[in-house]
């Protein structure tokens, strides 16, 4: 499932109360609405709140395939909230990749089209060979281009260059690597989540559980030289060789998954869902 969190703070005026999310919690003085699937923020009365939203990591592709780029990063958007039902949707991560389409990740959204978080570009595959644009971009394969990013928090995968080896995809912090004679380009790096937020660690909330960075970048494939690349931080690092291994799938919100290495069944690795997080003094 996908995930979305949304944040509220900074409330003043008329109190308030907020209902809603996968994971609730006060902690630091602000209380946390952590969305880890679709739903629905339920506000009654009035006050500010920030919406912190990441769309799906894109997958990495097929058959010597390059690397997801990870999901647009929007960071504690304020929002005056009135008495209503707000929709959440999570951005699902691109599905693994076993053939020549390239999966790109779901857009999340915040009360449709208030905060928009674009999926992470699915990586070039065999057959479809360009990366695609999304949040971050995703990688190019052999020689072929890498995607662009749009959005807030996104860079462009990298291109597939040096012969049978593929690029890296886009993280929210750096572009995703190009390809050598002798490597798959790594993936970029993402956001870390005490950046966002201090109180966004592990011990605070389980949603958060074996994680410290967001919106990496997957690794891509090599088949000609000594390895795959390696994902960002929480992204999918990429096969190697011609013996089929496939990437790995993506472990954060919002990252990419690793393109499959050459031969059979070297599947591009899955991009992971996003997240919504929403803040508010109390």
């Amino acid at each position: 499932m996908p995930i979305i969190g949304i944040i509220a703070s900074g409330i003043s005026g008329n109190l308030f109360s907020v209902a809603g999310g996968n994971e609730v919690k006060t902690v630091g003085g602000f209380r946390y609405h952590i969305f880890t699937g679709n739903g629905n923020l339920i506000v009654t009365g009035s006050g500010n709140i920030d919406i912190t939203s990441i769309g799906g990591g894109g997958a990495g592709g097929q058959n010597n395939g390059a690397g997801g780029g990870a999901g647009e990063l929007d960071i504690n958007t304020t929002f005056s909230a009135t008495s209503n039902t707000y929709a959440i949707v999570v951005g699902a991560g691109g599905a693994q990749v076993t053939g020549a389409t390239r999966n790109s990740g779901g857009t999340s959204t915040f009360n449709s089209t208030t905060v928009t978080s674009l999926g992470g570009g699915g990586g070039g595959t065999g057959g479809n060979e360009t990366g695609l644009t999304g949040g971050s971009g995703g990688g190019g394969r052999e020689g072929a281009a890498a995607g662009g990013a749009s959005g807030s928090n996104t860079f462009a995968g990298g291109a597939g260059i040096g012969g049978r080896n593929s690029g890296g995809g886009g993280g929210a912090t750096a572009v995703g690597g190009a390809s050598s004679t002798n490597l798959g380009g790594n993936g970029g790096q993402g956001y870390t989540l005490t950046t966002i937020d201090s109180n966004l660690t592990a011990a605070n909330f389980t949603s958060l559980t074996g994680m410290t960075i967001i919106c990496s970048g997957g690794g891509g494939a090599c088949e000609l030289g000594t390895a795959g690349g390696t994902g960002g931080t929480g992204g999918g690092n990429g096969g190697f060789g011609v013996g089929g291994q496939s990437g790995t799938a993506a472990t954060s919100y919002g990252s990419g998954g690793g393109g499959g290495a050459a031969g059979s069944p070297g599947y591009g690795g899955a991009g992971k869902d996003g997240l919504v997080i929403v803040r508010y003094a109390v």
